[in-house]
């Protein structure tokens, strides 16, 4: 598969069939997620497999994932997004505790952040934070080659998860990543394709999604 196709076949799913995912292609996806750029150039990442059901209880309760499924509370929770993004918020919410239980796969990103990153003063404070989402971003194409797809859940809080991994406290999780096979039909949003609207020269002329009138800034 090149890499056209890759991106091309790369879609996020939160439900799975109850597959297992080969270690081999798990590997594989971390692999990749090694070829990203390391800004200090020493790879101070890690990928943590769950294999442990009653420890996936834990972490979901450490990051206060909860099963939130009552409509009104959902749509008042996400009121002030555009109408495409809030779509996507209702039916993604009340999946995340589900798929971090419940997932063939569950990997735990975690990286050590440059010491200003909790109260940037600038981008270069973010460094670590790009690269381990450039990492992500390799992993997830690499199990796309395979058939394997997933989801990144951002915790809420993480001093807790960190303590229940034995992440030290100058570390950081990235993300919970649910993945496996799909089950049933994946559904794919279409991405934008026109360059234009992205593509600035010398000044930025501002931001629109394609997708909906409201303005993001």
């Amino acid at each position: 598969m090149d890499l056209w196709q890759a991106l091309n076949t790369r879609v996020t799913v939160r439900t799975f069939d109850d597959r297992p995912i080969p270690t081999n292609v798990v590997a594989k996806g971390v692999r990749a997620a090694l070829r990203a750029p390391a800004y200090n150039h020493l790879w101070e990442w890690g990928f943590i497999q769950i294999h442990d059901r009653a420890l996936r209880t834990s972490l979901a309760d450490a990051a206060a994932l909860e099963n939130v499924a009552d409509p009104d509370t959902l749509a008042a929770k996400f009121a002030s997004l555009p109408t495409e993004a809030r779509q996507i918020y209702l039916r993604a919410l009340p999946l995340q505790r589900t798929m971090v239980l419940t997932a063939p796969g569950l990997l735990v990103p975690v990286y050590r952040p440059k010491r200003g990153e909790h109260a940037p003063e600038g981008p270069a404070d973010l460094n670590a934070h790009a690269a381990i989402w450039i990492a992500i971003g390799n992993l997830l194409l690499s199990l796309a080659e395979d058939g394997v797809y997933g989801c990144t859940i951002v915790p809420g809080r993480s001093s807790e998860a960190r303590h229940l991994l034995g992440v030290p406290e100058d570390w950081e999780i990235a993300t919970f990543l649910p993945f496996g096979y799909p089950h049933g039909h994946v559904v794919r949003n279409e991405h934008p394709s026109d360059v234009d609207p992205f593509l600035h020269v010398d000044r930025f002329r501002g931001f629109g999604l394609p997708t909906t009138p409201e303005p993001m800034g």
